[in-house]
This record gives C-alpha cells, structure tokens and sequence, in this order.
C-alpha cells in the first residue's frame, strides 16, 4: 500500500512524504504507483524556492519539507497534488492512504 502523509498548519503545508507500493499489479503495469509517482515527480518540478527545500526522492519513497514551501505558490503545488492524491484514493482506497499528521 502507498501511504501519503502531510502535515498542515493554518491551512499551510510544510511536509509530504509519499511512501511504499500499490501493489495494484506487476512493476511497470502498476497503473496506481505509476500515478502516484508522476503526481509526486511532477509536483516537485513545479516548486520554486527549491533550496529552502528538502527533497528525497528514491525508489518507493518521496519526500518534500522546508521553508520554502510557505510561499503562495509553493501551496497552491502542495494543494493541488494532495488533491489528486485524494482523487487516486477515492477509487483505489485498497492500494493508497492519505492521512494528515
């Protein structure tokens, strides 16, 4: 299962960690991990300010935290992946969780 978590403030977003598998089906069939990582990938290339940033990317696991993430435009990033995240879980809620901090 992939876990989502985030932790929000106030409505501000400073941490997201994206971690494990689907499971959903065989590597490079897994139509669940596969968007789940172009949500995450995707999303870190849109940040700006990305030396206030800490990013940890490895196989399974994401990982974006820091200062830089309180700007405007950073959240509105942060808010939207969690959006499609949420969307992925709304029909594959065996295979993805999203939970908050």
């Amino acid at each position: 299962m992939i876990e989502v978590n985030y932790l929000e403030n106030n409505s501000v977003i400073s941490k997201l960690e994206i971690s494990g598998h689907a499971n959903f089906d065989k590597k490079g069939k897994d139509i669940v991990c596969s968007a789940v990582s172009a949500i995450g990938v995707g999303g870190i290339n849109a940040l700006i300010n990305i030396d206030k940033i800490e990013v940890v990317i490895k196989e399974g696991y994401i990982l974006v935290n820091g200062s830089g993430l309180n700007n405007e435009y950073n959240q509105i990033v942060l808010k939207t992946m969690l959006t499609q995240l949420k969307t992925i879980e709304k029909s594959y809620s065996k295979y993805i969780k999203v939970s908050k901090w």
